[in-house]
């Protein structure tokens, strides 16, 4: 399913409707804006850990065919290569993580005690908007219904990659295991 971008958040009276969620302005107890953190497979440095266990992995291969099984040694250019194209690839998907990879901002909202994404996108300053903006609309209703236009790198929901967000008391949250 693909991330639906938003265009509007409407604020009235009694209500703020983000896409097709609705959160009734006496309910909400806290918005908050949290950065994203990827953990386990997700988390920047894990292919690290692989890089290495790869490492070992043809380390051993050339040890045992070399030493033990000379017979083997036909086949290690195969394993070799194969390692060195695994191992390539973990530090391609390393380097992306830790240069290209964009920070991720998440707006939850909590009505009742249960914390919702409402919105999610890398641009900090339009989460940071949208939250002063239902902050004021709490403590100061509007008389008729706004409509707030949204723009930058924001959609909608509370998943990231298939992952739901756990969230901590520590100002972020985190996405996988």
């Amino acid at each position: 399913m693909a991330r639906k971008r938003v265009g509007e958040i409407r604020i009235s009276k009694r209500i703020v409707r983000i896409g097709h969620e609705v959160y009734p302005l006496a309910n909400i107890s806290r918005v908050q804006t949290l950065r994203l953190v990827y953990k386990g497979r997700l988390a920047t440095f894990y292919p690290l850990g692989e890089l290495v266990v790869v490492a070992a992995l043809a380390y051993g291969a050339s040890f045992v065919a070399e030493e033990v099984l000379p017979e083997a040694r036909e086949y290690l250019p195969v394993a070799l290569a194969v390692a060195g194209i695994w191992g390539a690839w973990l530090v391609l998907l390393f380097l992306y993580r830790l240069i290209i990879r964009r920070t991720r901002y998440a707006l939850m909202i909590e009505t009742a005690g249960t914390q919702f994404t409402a919105l999610s996108g890398t641009d900090r300053q339009e989460i940071h908007r949208i939250e002063g903006l239902v902050v004021g609309a709490i403590e100061d209703p509007p008389d008729s219904e706004r409509v707030i236009q949204v723009h930058g790198d924001l959609v909608f929901g509370g998943k990231a990659g298939r992952d739901v967000y756990n969230v901590g008391n520590n100002g972020r949250a985190s996405v996988g295991n």
